[in-house]
């Protein structure tokens, strides 16, 4: 990781844009609720569930602190996973960049790895893949993280509203994140939780 670290540093002190990404898939349940039976009957309650989902390319600028999001159709693939970046090259004024990538398969697929190469559509990106089970180094896994638990724990009535609400919350702040400024990992927090709930019957 010291060497995502120093290499990231690096690129920064050069004037390079350098960018955390990450992939999130958020899921919207609707619920239908029957209350009404018909004359005579005794009222029931029922419930249809129907889920949808979205899935977003998110790319966390380590100079603005800001986040540019992408929506994804269909599946995370390569292919998904190329079409994000050169929307992304295009919307950035800087003529080099970097992308953190994490270890997901597909960010190492050979029909993607070969477009970073000079004359190739993605030539200037340069990857920076992090370290196998680094999940917590990514300063785009806590944003998407944060996202989450601030939007999806309520109950939207749409779909759209559950997307526009997590969309919003990402893109309308700065994240103070970098790679040597991040949260506690998951693991220690919950290592800390326990201990409050022991300590002052509290739970996170």
């Amino acid at each position: 990781m010291a060497w995502a670290t120093t290499q990231v540093k690096a690129l920064l002190d050069q004037g390079w844009e350098v960018y955390a990404v990450g992939e999130v898939r958020l899921e919207h349940e609707a619920w239908t609720r029957r209350m009404q039976p018909p004359k005579g009957q005794r009222t029931k309650l029922s419930v249809d569930r129907q889920k949808t989902s979205q899935s977003f390319f998110g790319a966390l600028s380590l100079t603005s602190k800001k986040v540019k999001l992408y929506p994804i159709e269909g599946n995370r693939n390569t292919e998904q996973t190329i079409l994000a970046p050169d929307l992304l090259q295009r919307e950035t004024e800087a003529e080099k960049i970097a992308v953190v990538l994490d270890n997901a398969r597909f960010h190492h697929a050979k029909a993607l790895t070969g477009l970073y190469e000079p004359g190739r559509l993605l030539e200037r990106i340069t990857p920076i893949h992090l370290p196998p089970y680094a999940p917590d180094h990514n300063p785009a896994g806590h944003v998407r993280n944060t996202a989450k638990n601030n939007t999806t724990t309520i109950q939207h009535e749409t779909p759209e509203e559950t997307l526009e609400t997590f969309a919003s919350h990402v893109t309308g702040r700065a994240f103070d994140h970098d790679f040597e400024h991040l949260p506690a990992p998951r693991n220690q927090k919950r290592s800390c939780s326990m201990t409050a709930i022991d300590r002052f019957r509290l739970s996170q």
